[in-house]
């Protein structure tokens, strides 16, 4: 099985339409708001996850071994 690849550099919109488990993944990590209606739609095509993490002041590395956790490949 190859390993899962999440690009850094990509849209959150991007990630999450290449990559439906993303979703849970990424409300799990603590954007919550990524669930709402709409917002995906909207704020997801401009931010990234570094971008996210920053402005929600959540700890980059340890988003970084969740998605590892997850089996996922960082790409940045």
């Amino acid at each position: 099985m190859s390993a899962k690849i999440i690009d850094f550099n990509k849209s959150v919109y991007e990630l999450c339409n290449e990559d439906s488990e993303l979703t849970q993944i990424m409300e799990e990590i603590g954007f919550k708001d990524i669930i709402k209606p709409g917002m995906l739609n909207t704020a997801g095509r401009f931010m990234t996850i570094p971008k996210g993490a920053a402005m929600k002041k959540l700890e980059l590395e340890s988003i970084k071994q969740l998605f590892k956790d997850y089996g996922y490949e960082i790409k940045e």
